[in-house]
């Protein structure tokens, strides 16, 4: 950045601003064009072996399914009440006669090959390599799971809260009503999701988590409370053994006592998430969630020390484990996208020395961002730094208040399509 100079700046207020110039300084991963940055996508529509999906006119998948076996992958969406397949890896989806009052939830099991259970509360279907059949011999469910070889059902609410299970080998073996059930008549409210991580099974309940040890005989299974830092549970996503948890309080580890990636909690603990949507893959863990009120796709570490924001409406975040590899899939706008592996690589600007006061000490007062995207935005001076994580859509201010006399800016784009308008400072300093 070019050194500022008296003439360059306005008062406004008892602050005097000097817009930076982002046409000079480094640039790395950003184009400038008409004195903006821009930053690539994250995103791109999916193309499998048999090209990109096409999905009928009018319909936008409220939730998404892929099934992959020894020599096949296949697809299924819902929308608008009625079920749609595509049995090829891409192609065109078509009804499947099937009809669900909400989005199914789904379970992953084994039945000779991998299938996919689903299930709105009031009626069940199984989909696997033969497409997608309806079944009365599978209670219906509202959350399940799949561990110890059994196949695990969350059948009721009210007080009760009833779990029933299949006999072992055997996703069809419920019994009669009054067989193989639990009932967990207290008040961790319903459960949101089951997950198997490391050999141990997990109900991750409204307002707790519990271990629930099914070996052996039904005689000898078992149940623990897990202590954990958070209240309210919003979503949960699992992989590789571990699970990560959407909270009142922000993302969390499972087994941590400490937020994941505290510098989004404040913007992801809204109770406008409680319909989140959560995935874990390849490391990654993706979100799709309002992010201080703007609709957005999340991506973090897994060791939650990094982080963006794709600010963008998606629906149906699904993995899918296409015959590519792994991939995280969602629908927005007509088509049905993957996100980039890892996401893309942070783009960055870094500014020169900057003395607004030619040399003389003064505060840095505020930051005013004009952009959109998911941002790490650092300030220096040569007496400290400060960093700020800004997910906007528009001009978001920040206090610095960093005392020095020459400062150096740099901005981080960490998400897909992220474009830097303007950066302004406003200063102050003693008459």
């Amino acid at each position: 950045m070019r050194r500022a100079v008296k003439s360059a700046f306005r008062k406004a207020g008892s602050l005097t601003r000097a817009a930076c110039d982002l046409a000079s300084g480094e640039r790395r991963g950003f184009s400038l064009k008409d004195g903006a940055l821009s930053h690539g996508k994250g995103a791109a529509v999916y193309e499998g072996s048999a090209g990109k999906y096409i999905l009928p006119s009018g319909v936008e998948p409220e939730a998404l399914y892929f099934l992959s076996g020894t020599d096949c992958f296949s697809a299924a969406a819902y929308a608008g009440g009625q079920m749609y397949v595509c049995l090829t890896d891409g192609g065109a989806f078509a009804s499947a006669g099937v009809r669900f009052e909400k989005a199914p939830a789904c379970v992953r099991v084994y039945d000779g090959e991998e299938a996919l259970v689903l299930s709105d509360g009031e009626s069940v279907c199984v989909f696997n390599s033969d497409g997608l059949t309806q079944t009365e011999e599978i209670p219906p469910f509202s959350c399940g799971g799949y561990a110890y070889d059994r196949l695990w059902l969350y059948t009721g609410g009210g007080d009760a809260h009833r779990v029933r299970f299949s006999a072992l080998r055997d996703i069809y073996g419920f019994g009669e009503e009054g067989e193989n059930y639990i009932d967990f008549p207290d008040g961790r409210g319903e459960i949101a999701a089951f997950a198997e991580l490391n050999g141990a099974f997990y109900l991750f309940r409204r307002y707790g988590v519990q271990k629930l040890d099914a070996k052996g005989t039904e005689d000898e299974f078992s149940l623990s409370d897990e202590p954990a830092p958070f209240t309210e549970i919003y979503a949960v996503c699992a992989e590789n053994g571990r699970a990560y948890v959407l909270t009142e309080r922000g993302m969390y580890r499972f087994g941590d006592a400490q937020s994941f990636y505290p510098a989004f909690a404040e913007k992801i603990s809204s109770a406008a998430n409680r319909n989140a949507r959560m995935a874990a893959c390849g490391g990654r863990i993706y979100l799709a969630a309002e992010f201080d009120g703007e609709a957005g796709l999340g991506v973090f570490s897994e060791d939650g020390k990094d982080g963006f924001v794709c600010p963008c409406e998606c629906a149906a975040l699904a993995v899918a484990a296409t015959p590519a590899g792994a991939r995280v899939l969602f629908y927005r706008g007509g088509d049905i996208y993957a996100a980039s592996e890892g996401g893309s690589a942070p783009a960055e600007w870094k500014s020169g020395g900057v003395s607004p006061f030619g040399g003389e000490e003064c505060v840095l007062e505020e930051l005013a961002l004009t952009a959109e995207g998911s941002f790490a935005l650092c300030v220096c001076s040569e007496r400290r730094e400060r960093s700020f994580e800004i997910v906007c859509r528009g001009t978001k201010r920040v206090r610095a208040a960093l005392a020095g006399a020459r400062f150096r800016f740099r901005v981080i784009s960490k998400g897909e399509n992220g474009k830097v308008f303007s950066l302004t400072a406003g200063y102050s300093r003693n008459a």
